[in-house]
């Protein structure tokens, strides 16, 4: 219903030529389309408007464009077109005063960005102004919202350094040789707790707790359980999906490290988990090169090669045949320019 009110105040505006309504009218238009998820229909929109807005220096309402420019762009996963759009933003909005919500929103975006990128401290330091411009609005929905990205966060950095994959299964050690489990209790302060306590925070104290025990049975019944929590955003359903599956690689690689062939049913047995998902799992990690070895389905075995030396003769041939292709294509192109002269 509101996408088909502002489409018809958009017509009524070209028809009485009043611009300046129809781009305000536009940009709520394009809004409206990406919360519908019609990110084609959206961007198409946004271009034509971003074309105006820079022809009159609009900054309130470029700051606003080239924010949902960004979002947009995010959420067809193309990040650099939407870190630059929040460039973009950010540079318009240094010129003028940005009402606290806009600039706890520009926050939030700053952080998904970062957060997609894998710099989880600098992502919680946005996602920490965010939350405190929202707190004080007492707007406690997108407050919430901004306290899961943190103890996001803080998740994926402590587990990230924990859960480094080797071939001989030093996971969880950090360089020290102190052990770099997660502790939840830091994840958020008491007065935050006890101000925002729910299903939320129980949520992410729930997945960062059975993430640092390492249990993937045990991450997988809270995400059932508390699926409506941790499913419905997006950030936090692809960030939660490829912590599992480092988890996953992790575990496998503990399990792994003694043998040099081993039955996958023994490993599935071990993990709980279908024969099937094994395997799959198993020849993505060959084919990434996480481990040397080989699949024999026919036995129904895992054949472990131990890590050998570079051959170094074989490196420097492969230097020579790129080097000798680049000289052969240098000597075309001249024969090429010749040719051409002669004629």
């Amino acid at each position: 219903m509101q996408r088909e009110i502002c489409e018809k105040i958009v017509i009524w505006c070209r028809r009485e030529k009043r611009s300046f309504l129809r781009q305000r009218v536009e940009a709520k238009l394009a809004a409206i389309m990406f919360q519908q998820n019609s990110f084609g229909e959206a961007l198409l929109l946004i271009d034509s408007l971003l074309f105006e807005l820079k022809k009159i220096d609009d900054k309130q309402l470029l700051v606003e464009t080239h924010l949902m420019e960004c979002k947009i762009h995010f959420g067809l996963r193309n990040v650099p077109k939407a870190k630059s759009a929040l460039t973009a933003s950010r540079t318009a909005s240094n010129a003028i005063y940005v009402a606290p919500n806009l600039q706890a929103s520009i926050d939030n975006m700053s952080g998904t960005i970062q957060t997609e990128e894998g710099d989880y401290n600098t992502a919680h330091s946005y996602f920490l102004e965010a939350f405190e411009q929202l707190d004080q609005m007492k707007d406690e929905t997108q407050a919430m919202k901004s306290l899961k990205y943190m103890m996001l966060c803080r998740i994926l950095d402590s587990l990230t350094k924990a859960l480094k994959l080797s071939a001989k299964g030093a996971i969880g050690v950090d360089k020290t040789g102190r052990d770099a489990s997660l502790d939840i209790s830091t994840l958020v302060t008491s007065r935050q707790a006890v101000k925002y306590a729910g299903r939320d925070l129980e949520a992410m104290t729930a997945i960062a707790k059975a993430a640092s025990e390492r249990s993937l049975n045990g991450y997988e019944k809270v995400l059932k359980e508390y699926e409506a929590e941790l499913q419905s955003d997006l950030l936090i359903k692809h960030h939660l999906h490829i912590l599992q599956e480092q988890l996953l690689e992790s575990n496998l690689i503990r399990i792994m490290e003694p043998y040099s062939c081993v039955e996958l049913s023994h490993i599935a047995s071990l993990m709980e988990l279908p024969l099937s998902n094994i395997e799959k799992k198993l020849s993505q990690m060959i084919l990434d090169g996480k481990f040397q070895g080989i699949l024999d389905q026919g036995k129904g075995q895992l054949i472990i090669y131990e890590e050998g030396e570079k051959d170094k003769a074989m490196e420097k041939g492969l230097a020579v045949l790129e080097n000798m292709d680049e000289v052969v294509t240098t000597l075309f192109e001249r024969s090429k320019a010749l040719r051409t002269l002669m004629l």
